[in-house]
């Protein structure tokens, strides 16, 4: 993979442990708001797309929920982790000279209270929240025209992939999060991580 200036990342299942946590909100409203419960560890191998479908949710109802629900995560944000390798990873590509940054679906007060409470926010210099579930390719060719650099995307889900690939950025997949390591393969094969080291790898 050619290399480039910046290495932008997704936050949920990417740097922050958050899906069994959100699995668990996500089931706990179910009946509240009249959708289905879905055991999301067995349906890893589904796109973003069909578990909507799935979940019986109207499309309509998305951005209230997603406005609810990054409320409520954000309410019990200091009890995520990131994932083991993630601060070293971090350092390394610092150190390396790279520029790192976030673009994410979750809130800047969930974001903010995990960097500090890992002391890794020093390493970033480009921080995106709130970007619509679905709006990730927008966003992604946004922070190309504003870091005015090509940039490497690193995500965890099918819908990461569908975006970058279709704002012209490189993505790197990882196995760890939100979609298996076989969907990710298919989607986006030689570029899929199952660990950090895998990741320096790619970019070096």
């Amino acid at each position: 993979m050619q290399k480039h200036e910046y290495v932008i990342f997704d936050f949920d299942g990417t740097l922050a442990d958050t899906f069994s946590s959100g699995a668990a909100l996500l089931n706990s409203y179910a009946e509240k708001f009249g959708y289905n419960k879905i055991d999301f560890e067995k349906k890893r191998n589904l796109t973003a797309k069909q578990l909507i479908k799935l979940s019986g949710v109207r499309f309509w109802r998305i951005p209230h929920l997603i406005r609810f629900f990054r409320k409520k995560s954000s309410e019990t944000a200091s009890e995520i982790s990131v994932f083991e390798g993630i601060h070293a990873l971090l350092d390394r590509l610092f150190v390396s000279g790279y520029k790192l940054g976030i673009l994410t679906t979750n809130s800047a007060e969930t974001v903010n209270i995990v960097l500090k409470k890992y002391d890794i926010e020093k390493y970033f210099s480009f921080i995106k929240t709130g970007v619509p579930l679905f709006g990730k390719k927008r966003a992604l060719k946004r922070a190309k025209r504003a870091l005015k650099s090509d940039f490497v995307y690193i995500g965890d889900e099918y819908r990461d992939i569908e975006a970058a690939k279709s704002a012209g950025v490189k993505i790197i997949s990882v196995v760890w999060g939100f979609n298996s390591k076989e969907i990710l393969q298919e989607a986006n094969p030689g570029n899929v991580a199952e660990n950090t080291e895998d990741i320096m790898s790619f970019l070096i």
